[in-house]
């Protein structure tokens, strides 16, 4: 009874069972390489283009020939210096005639009257037009250039004497005006002045036109050299 007592109070321990795997059952994954990544990129006929390759566009200034320089301002200041050589010729021719006709009026009542200060206005101005319309022009356009001049002077002076006379109401009449001693010295003595200065001016002029012929020749020559090396330059670059 003892015994029996015994065995029940022992425990029983069970033994789990082995578990067995095959070797067949044993998958090993390989992990991806990059040979197998590479395979495995899809394959396209695109090329990628770099931005290195790109073209470049560069501007390049054309050559600027030279500008032709003037005469004006040159000519300006010898007509100014031949509108002082006209008052003083001016002056005197009046003073001379005021002391051939005996007693009248007296030579500081005719620089300040109208009819010498209307002739050297209209001289003063019509020299500077010339001046600045013929520019560059030889002596011959100049000796035609006071003909203008003193016709301007002439006709002018009548015209504004008469205007300024009749407005005073003390008109001497068209005629008397048109043959004044003082009128037609002041014509006489426009177109010489005018002749004169006009040859310095011309003689300056030439020099300006020779000048602006010489830097023209030189630009022409350097760029047209250029331009053949560069054309022979490409007809030997397409040569080889």
């Amino acid at each position: 009874m003892a015994h029996e007592n015994e065995e029940s109070a022992t425990p029983t321990t069970e033994v789990p069972d082995e578990i067995v795997i095959d070797a067949d059952e044993i998958v090993v994954e390989e992990a991806p390489t990059s040979a197998s990544a590479t395979a495995t990129a899809p394959l396209t006929d695109e090329k990628a283009e770099s931005p290195v390759g790109a073209e470049r566009v560069v501007y390049v200034s054309a050559p600027v020939p030279p500008k032709p320089h003037s005469n004006r301002v040159a000519g300006i200041l010898l007509a100014l210096a031949g509108a002082v050589v006209f008052v003083l010729l001016y002056g005197l021719a009046g003073a001379a005639y005021i002391a051939l006709i005996g007693p009248g009026p007296a030579f500081g009542d005719f620089v300040t009257d109208a009819v010498f200060w209307i002739p050297v206005l209209l001289f003063t101005l019509s020299f500077l037009l010339v001046v600045v319309l013929l520019n560059r022009a030889g002596w011959w356009v100049h000796v035609l250039g006071s003909l203008l001049v003193a016709v301007i002077t002439y006709l002018g002076s009548i015209a504004m004497l008469l205007l300024v006379t009749g407005i005073a109401g003390s008109s001497p009449g068209f005629l008397a005006t048109a043959t004044s001693p003082f009128v037609i010295a002041a014509a006489i003595i426009a177109r010489e002045v005018s002749i004169w200065t006009g040859l310095l001016i011309s003689r300056r002029g030439a020099k300006v036109r020779e000048r602006n012929r010489a830097e023209r020749d030189a630009f022409e020559a350097e760029h047209g050299t250029a331009n053949g090396r560069k054309a022979s330059d490409g007809a030997g670059a397409a040569a080889a």
